[in-house]
């Protein structure tokens, strides 16, 4: 039998059933840091029974720098839509929240998600000022403490 739950150093994990035979476990932790004030959500999708060792330990890494991953990441977002504008689709109306401060940078609601044993992972802000982040938000993929890319979630479906 499958644990439903289980304690971790920042805090419980439940499960619950994801796509493709694929185990989701997520908390809640509460910031309150110049970029976000609030509950974000972490989540950790496995095939194996229950996450690794290695994951917890880039999850704890995560939630113990959670402001620091979000300035990162922010920052990377920002200076990814300014270069690649054309590419993103970013309207004249919204090339000015470009020239804004990272800490007023118009996304929101950042969620982390973790997968399987990798070293790469996802700060996903389910919302933000820019279509592209219409309805599913913005990925902004980390390899270990690097952000590597920003993916548009505009065209994808929901899960």
């Amino acid at each position: 039998m499958v644990d439903k739950s289980f304690m971790t150093s920042f805090g419980v994990l439940e499960r619950s059933e994801g796509p493709e035979e694929t185990s989701v476990w997520s908390t809640r932790i509460v910031v309150d840091n110049r970029f976000f004030d609030g509950e974000i959500p972490l989540y950790i999708l496995t095939k194996a029974e229950k996450p690794s060792d290695n994951m917890l330990r880039l999850a704890e890494a995560i939630l113990g720098h959670m402001e620091r991953y979000l300035e990162t990441g922010i920052s990377f977002l920002k200076r990814t839509l300014t270069e690649q504008a054309i590419d993103f689709k970013i309207s004249g109306r919204e090339r000015e929240y470009l020239v804004r401060e990272i800490e007023e940078f118009p996304v929101d609601l950042p969620e982390v998600i973790l997968y399987d044993d990798e070293e790469e992972w996802v700060l996903r802000f389910a919302e933000g000022l820019f279509s592209i982040c219409d309805p599913y938000g913005i990925n902004i993929n980390f390899s270990s403490d690097k952000p590597i890319s920003v993916d548009n979630l505009e065209d994808s479906e929901e899960i």
